[in-house]
């Protein structure tokens, strides 16, 4: 089953997640199907870059997003509109 999560990426102190799709089975920082987009909770305002389209592709081919993807993946609706 294929999961749309967060990978963890940058620094120690400055984290940064790249939103991917990946196996369910596997580690989050192992191998991944694609790139869907990134998210830098650091910044003020927080940055959300994420292609909707191409998740909701993902969905409908029956990838689960987690909690966190589905917060943001509304959040980036909110702002395309």
């Amino acid at each position: 089953m294929l999961k749309i999560r967060l990978r963890r990426a940058g620094t120690r102190s400055k984290p940064f997640y790249r939103i991917v799709v990946s196996d369910s089975q596997r580690r989050p920082s192992g191998d991944f199907v694609e790139t869907l987009g990134h998210y830098d909770p650091k910044t003020s305002p927080s940055i959300v870059k994420l292609d909707v389209a191409r998740a909701e592709a993902w969905i409908r081919k029956g990838a689960l997003a987690s909690d966190t993807v589905r917060k943001l993946l509304e959040r980036a609706r909110v702002t395309q509109a």
